[in-house]
């Protein structure tokens, strides 16, 4: 019996193309594999909903999507979070302290029922703005700008992330991992300016990688496979019975998969995953 298996992709990078959008090729190829070959395919993501949900539109898939790197599922169906990892208050307050000794200004996002509430002064970087004007206007975030860093919010929070130049954000980076408080910090090069970096904090524990073993333990899946581009990825591709680089990826992601396909702007992940059901490397068995 072929084993059921479980499709994961990452989204900037990897499944979406130069341009932050699914080609046309793309979504008609996944959709395929999902209707005809009932294939079981989501995404894993730094994103939030706000614009996972706008982006995954077009894909016909009735998994939940991991957010935020694993800090959350997304249930499309239900539109709500489940298996929220949320950051102790007195981690929050320890790293408030320290993004300020930066000079640093992150955005907290706090979960206010399924809706993010994303914390911030009201200056913001040229990169803060275009961020938040691109996102503006969606109904699952809303943009909380104060005169004070101090962040007073009752909500729980699910993620610090602040962006910047990479070598400030990867000097935090460190001093978090000396420090060795209570959290999951990732710190990577923005894909478009390797000058420009992000740094995101999660609870502790908080990967992709633990989110997609929860996933794939209850769909009883025997094999999971998973595609990325970027050192967040890495944890999936450790815990994945097989992983995928594209073409594009960070040499240091291009060295742990156990294969490297075609870039994102040639609908590789898409056309790799539809090779493979052709293969009959995977029969669904429910």
């Amino acid at each position: 019996m072929s084993p059921k298996t479980l499709y994961v992709s990452d989204m900037d990078g990897t499944l979406l193309n130069s341009q932050s959008i699914l080609s046309e090729t793309t979504i008609k190829t996944l959709n395929e594999i999902i209707e005809k070959h009932h294939a079981l395919f989501t995404v894993a993501t730094a994103r939030t909903p706000a614009t996972v949900v706008p982006l995954m539109q077009p894909i016909n898939t009735s998994l939940p999507f991991i957010v935020m790197a694993g800090a959350a599922m997304w249930d499309n169906q239900l539109l709500a979070y489940k298996n929220v990892q949320t950051i102790p208050v007195h981690v929050v307050e320890q790293l408030s302290v320290l993004f300020t000794q930066h000079n640093l200004h992150p955005f907290i996002y706090r979960r206010h029922d399924n809706r993010i509430h994303a914390h911030h002064i009201r200056q913001l970087t040229n990169e803060e703005e275009q961020f938040i004007n691109s996102r503006i206007s969606t109904p699952f975030k809303r943009f909380i700008l104060s005169d004070s860093s101090s962040d007073c919010a009752q909500d729980e929070c699910m993620l610090i992330f602040c962006m910047g130049d990479f070598k400030k954000l990867h000097s935090l980076y460190a001093q978090l991992k000396t420090l060795r408080i209570a959290c999951s910090p990732v710190c990577y090069h923005d894909i478009f300016n390797e000058g420009q970096g992000i740094l995101e904090i999660y609870a502790a524990g908080t990967t992709k990688a633990s989110a997609i073993r929860r996933l794939a333990q209850e769909l009883q899946a025997d094999r999971v496979v998973v595609f990325g581009d970027n050192l967040n990825d890495l944890p999936m591709m450790k815990e994945a019975t097989y992983s995928i680089a594209v073409s594009n990826a960070f040499d240091e992601v291009k060295r742990l998969a156990d294969e490297i396909i075609a870039s994102n702007d040639e609908d590789a992940v898409a056309n790799w995953i539809l090779q493979d059901v052709f293969n009959n490397k995977c029969k669904y068995t429910f």
